[in-house]
């Protein structure tokens, strides 16, 4: 397992220092582990990302030296990156012994031309990295499965697979790491015969149910008493309270007499 070099300084806790050590070109992080007690630290940025640049990546193992601290070996349990740049925000170093065992992720590499493909089969890979024990020099950069030999409907398990001396599988389940599957068939659609009739399926209409909305009592205006009595009167009846209405006349009553009489005096004068 391949070995950095990494120098880390002391910082306060708080989001307000990791911010302005992000726009310093520094990412804040933590140590801690079964002897150490937990230390807030904070490394330079391209120092942590040319050490994850190896060929073991993020499972290097790092000689971190804290400035007016100890020293010792630690690996990358687990960082946070940015969603966008992928640039790291925060990292957290475990701190470890050479003579401990310790459990971590390795990659699973796949060699060797599938006889199961060449046959129309698809190669189902259900997992891309093994969970392993073992100690911390002794750690492998992958693990390589050869599936030359596969057919379609083989698979392979976690405990069919070779690993290194002094690595071993933790785990009781017996899981499996791949499988070849045969192709899936595609329904043949048959020809339209010349001469048929052709019918055009429409789908059923569903009618929708309306919403019952809650019916709701509009309240009447309130009119003077007077008005409602005049409308609840027959026609021709005036309502109680009120006088009836004069007739008006363009003429006065002299002039309507006269004018009536005026005629027939005429005639017996004549």
């Amino acid at each position: 397992m391949e070995k950095a070099q990494l120098t880390a300084k002391m910082r306060e806790p708080g989001k307000g220092t990791a911010h302005r050590l992000r726009t310093s070109g520094m990412v804040p992080g933590i140590l801690y582990g079964k002897k150490v007690k937990p230390v807030s630290l904070a490394v330079n940025t391209r120092d942590l990302v040319k050490a994850t640049k190896t060929k073991a990546g993020m499972n290097v193992i790092v000689d971190l030296s804290i400035e007016g601290g100890d020293s010792g070996l630690a690996f990358i349990r687990d960082f946070q990156a940015d969603p966008f740049r992928r640039d790291f925000t925060h990292v957290d170093f475990q701190a470890i012994s050479m003579d401990e065992h310790i459990e971590i992720e390795i990659p699973i590499e796949l060699v060797g031309e599938c006889r199961g493909v060449k046959e129309g089969g698809v190669v189902d890979q259900a997992r891309r990295t093994l969970h392993i024990r073992s100690l911390p020099d002794r750690i492998p950069e992958k693990i390589v499965v050869d599936i030359a030999e596969l057919e379609i409907g083989d698979s392979i398990h976690a405990d069919d697979l070779k690993l290194p001396e002094g690595v071993e599988f933790p785990h009781a389940m017996n899981y499996a790491i791949l499988s070849v599957v045969p192709p899936t068939k595609e329904e043949e659609v048959a020809a339209p015969v010349e001469g048929a009739l052709k019918v055009r399926l429409q789908p059923p209409r569903v009618k929708r149910a309306r919403p019952q909305l809650p019916r709701v009592k509009r309240a009447r205006p309130q009119l003077p008493r007077v008005e409602r009595q005049r409308r609840r009167a027959p026609r021709g009846r005036v309502p109680r309270g009120r006088a009836p209405r004069k007739r008006r006349h363009s003429l006065s009553e002299a002039h309507r007499r006269s004018w009536k009489s005026g005629p027939l005096l005429f005639a017996a004068s004549s």
